[in-house]
């Protein structure tokens, strides 16, 4: 039986306490001659779920796609200043990108299961890193699926291609094929925007319980779902960070007049 979400409450730390799990310092990013995200510093906390919120075309997707280099992807993409991650500057040029990868995982707005089977999807990162022994294949595999709260759903039918699955199926599948690398961190790019209700409510309470393995950020542009899921909150409006913190401090006592105007739907 699938329990109500339960808000875990930050009654013993703030920002400033936490460990960093990625630290923003005086970010901008360009596309072309387009300016899209403008000198943002922010630093993310370990084992705590991080939302960003905001107005479509803010910037969100942008900085959350800075964390594992997928904007290099996109033609005439600029950046300057740093994101470190690990004691390191991610955006030097040297910086492994497909190790970061593996660090970094990413879930998208659409499920995006390969065409193959539920096996071969959940094991593919690390077939490409040369895992090919069995045993450690079937381990993993099985691990990532109970991660992903999908193992007793498949388990019987781990061969079966896995585009038979439903829309939830197939998202907590690619969430278990993202956590198969072990990563650090888990990106979550509106992930339940395309879901039912009691579906997203799974994804939910699939996050509350992977913190405890990796530190998730995650965009949305549902403000109660932010409310629900995350620790902390970023609001951002073109391009800018304009209030950071506890998301019950942000969501009840907004410090900013543009953060109070967005969150009580006065524009956005």
């Amino acid at each position: 039986m699938l329990k109500l979400f339960e808000h875990e409450h930050l009654d013993v730390k703030r920002l400033s306490d936490e460990e960093t799990a990625i630290e923003v310092r005086n970010l901008s990013l360009q596309f072309s001659d387009k300016p899209v995200l403008n000198d943002i510093s922010m630093r993310i906390p370990k084992h705590r779920i991080t939302a960003l919120i905001g107005q479509s075309g803010c910037g969100k997707s942008t900085l959350i796609s800075c964390f594992n280099r997928m904007n290099d992807l996109i033609s005439g993409c600029r950046y300057q200043g740093e994101i470190i991650l690990g004691g390191r500057d991610i955006n030097h040029k040297k910086e492994n990108v497909s190790r970061l990868r593996t660090q970094v995982g990413m879930v998208f707005q659409r499920p995006n299961p390969f065409p193959l089977s539920i096996y071969e999807n959940v094991c593919y990162g690390l077939r490409l890193q040369g895992v090919n022994g069995r045993r450690q294949l079937d381990d993993t595999v099985e691990q990532a699926l109970v991660d992903a709260a999908l193992w007793d759903e498949v388990k019987d039918r781990l061969f079966e291609s896995a585009q038979v699955l439903s829309g939830g199926q197939q998202q907590r599948l690619v969430i278990a094929r993202a956590l198969a690398l072990k990563p650090d961190i888990l990106l979550l790019d509106e992930p339940t925007s395309a879901l039912d209700p009691l579906t997203t409510l799974y994804i939910e309470e699939l996050m509350a319980g992977l913190k405890k393995r990796c530190s998730i950020i995650i965009v949305t542009h549902n403000m109660q779902q932010a409310a629900r899921v995350s620790d902390y909150t970023a609001f951002l409006h073109q391009g800018r960070l304009i209030e950071y913190s506890d998301s019950d401090s942000l969501f009840t006592m907004p410090h900013k007049k543009q953060t109070e105007d967005y969150i009580t739907g006065r524009y956005g």
